[in-house]
């Protein structure tokens, strides 16, 4: 009995010992079970961490790299627009160059306008026995004509359904892949490029379309400005060369006119002493004859000796201005400068066409606003100045008009005015009222008697004196003559 009871006693404690072992297991089950699933719940949330520190590396390696492209193209822009040379633009695509833009090889192909094919004027990453190929190939297959229809960068690469297909690109230029995209100039495309790169880790991808579409534009601009350069300069050397001869042309003609006009002058000057010999001579018999020494003398008779004294009175008048001009234009005339009264040369002039001014009823004022009388001039020679325009003035004014003459100083100038109420100048006689022997067609001067010297005359002694004349008239309202004198 007693063994029985110890048996059991025994069988009870082991049981409660494995229930309790049983118990540990499965509670260290439970636990391993939640330590393996917060190890694989770490583990996966590791693999996404990788995943996206790779992701995050990759983007930034191509934003490095597409901010590296943008800077050398803006390095590219910067050296573009101080060149309007081809050649030197071409120059700059080299393979530093490319190599920073994130490219292994680069071709700058253009059509020839003489020849119709295309030739590569720039290349990085190519001999140039491999040019040579891809020129001959490029112009064998229709794939110029295919590019030039594009309006936007093409990608190809040996994953893609694309025309390498047809034309086995990717093999003629060496690459796993390429960018191209047509360069257009003055709306036209004009070539192409073709940025690839040999390696398959590195292959071109639409992030670097951007790139590709702003080298194009950029090359485009650059011909396209050396060519309007080019075409300017080419203008503008035709222009200096036209200029030159038409200028040498000029020089040729002025130095003829310069001859004849001195011709003209030496003949006038000649002929006008020719013709006072005799005229002297005209003058001073008929002088005789009508003082009564050589006769008596009718009255038939002395009107028309009056006559002859009064036309040859004309005639010297008309020789001495021809004379004068002649002797101005060839400088053997000196004006002789000297202090000279504004106030007397204009009452001096006044005196002697105050006449006219009464037998017409004008009304003449004179205005001077001039502080200092004084001027340094020929006196002589204004006073033929006034009396030439004042005379004008008067004689094509109508009865009961009005002649005005205006003094005051301009700067450095004193300038003189006389202004008409006459019939005025038609416009088409204005460019030639300074001409030598030119009368205005109308009614009124045809019958006023005149050489058409005076106003010429006047121009001269004015320019001689280093001053200006103009004027300035309308038709039926009068005319204003101006001109300025040296105030020293």
């Amino acid at each position: 009995m007693y063994y029985m009871v110890v048996f059991a006693s025994v069988v009870g404690v082991l049981f409660m010992l494995y229930h309790l072992e049983l118990t540990r297991r499965i509670k260290l089950e439970r636990s391993n079970k939640k330590l393996q699933d917060i190890v694989d719940q770490l583990d996966d949330q590791a693999k996404i961490i990788i995943k996206t520190d790779l992701a995050l590396n990759k983007v930034q390696e191509d934003l490095d790299r597409k901010i590296a492209g943008l800077y050398t193209l803006h390095e590219l822009s910067r050296k573009l627009s101080s060149t309007f040379n081809t050649e030197n633009i071409f120059g700059m695509i080299n393979q530093p160059f490319v190599l920073k833009l994130g490219f292994s090889k680069l071709l700058v192909t253009l059509k020839d306008d003489s020849t119709g094919l295309m030739a590569i004027k720039s290349s990085a990453g190519y001999s140039e026995t491999e040019i040579k190929t891809i020129e001959t190939e490029f112009n064998k297959i229709n794939f110029t004509n295919f590019m030039f229809k594009k309006e936007k960068p093409m990608l190809v690469n040996r994953l893609m359904e694309s025309i390498d297909r047809r034309w086995n690109l990717l093999d003629i230029l060496k690459v796993e892949s390429f960018l191209t995209a047509p360069i257009v100039a003055r709306e036209e495309p004009i070539g192409f490029i073709i940025a690839g790169n040999t390696s398959v880790y590195g292959k071109i991808g639409e992030s670097d379309t951007e790139l590709i579409s702003i080298l194009t534009g950029l090359i485009g601009t650059a011909i396209e400005s050396a060519k309007l350069y080019t075409e300017l300069f080419g203008s503008h050397r035709e222009l200096e060369r036209r200029v030159a001869e038409r200028t040498k042309e000029l020089e040729n003609l002025n130095e003829e006119l310069k001859n004849l006009n001195k011709m003209k002058s030496d003949f006038i000057s000649s002929v006008s002493h020719e013709l006072r010999t005799p005229l002297t001579s005209i003058k001073g018999y008929a002088s005789i004859l009508m003082t009564g020494k050589l006769g008596d003398v009718l009255p038939a008779q002395k009107e028309r000796l009056e006559k002859i004294d009064k036309h040859s009175n004309s005639l010297v008048h008309l020789i001495n201005n021809l004379l004068d001009i002649a002797r101005i234009e060839s400088g053997k005339i000196q004006m002789e400068m000297k202090d000279a009264s504004i106030k007397e040369m204009l009452d001096s002039t006044v005196d002697i066409i105050t006449p006219q001014v009464k037998e017409k009823n004008i009304s003449l004022k004179i205005n001077s606003k001039v502080k200092f009388d004084k001027i340094k001039v020929d006196h002589n020679q204004i006073e033929r100045i006034f009396l030439n325009l004042l005379s004008n003035a008067v004689k094509f004014t109508p009865e009961k008009g009005t002649v005005t003459v205006d003094v005051e100083e301009k700067d450095d100038v004193i300038q003189f005015s006389i202004e008409d109420t006459g019939i005025g100048i038609p416009p088409q006689d204005i460019p030639k009222v300074f001409q030598e022997f030119f009368r205005a067609d109308n009614a009124l001067d045809q019958k006023i008697k005149g050489s058409g010297l005076g106003l010429s005359l006047v121009k001269k002694i004015v320019e001689a004196h280093k001053g200006k004349i103009w004027f300035n008239s309308e038709l039926g309202k009068g005319s204003r003559f101006t001109f300025t004198l040296p105030k020293y």
